[in-house]
């Protein structure tokens, strides 16, 4: 008998990025999709800062640009997402960061939700 998986399971992530690609989030779980409720990226510096938002498929090694160079001021939140997202196994979720590691921090929140 294969072994249970909760129904639902929320997380919360929260990241400080570094200069290049930050792999923010990676569904490994079988059997399992999973829905980006929400997404927050911070600028905690004094100048603006730049980011891209890609998504990857599985199975490809291209990825798939949501959003790209979007600035955010100084002391500015960004929602980069009008609506939700959802990844399923092995998809992965990237932000890449342009400007000086340390610069932006990012929180999501996930919705991990059985297929079984």
């Amino acid at each position: 008998m294969a072994p249970q998986i909760p129904l639902n399971t929320f997380k919360l992530i929260a990241k400080t990025l570094d200069t290049g690609s930050n792999l923010i989030y990676q569904e490994s779980v079988n059997n399992v999709s999973s829905i980006v409720l929400s997404s927050q990226i911070t600028n905690i510096t004094t100048a603006s800062q730049h980011v891209t938002v890609k998504i990857q498929k599985s199975g490809s090694a291209e990825q798939f640009t949501l959003l790209k160079l979007a600035t955010i001021p100084v002391n500015e939140a960004l929602n980069p997402f009008a609506g939700k997202i959802v990844l399923e196994k092995n998809d992965a979720l990237y932000y890449v960061l342009t400007g000086a590691s340390g610069s932006l921090q990012t929180v999501l929140s996930i919705l991990e939700n059985a297929n079984e």
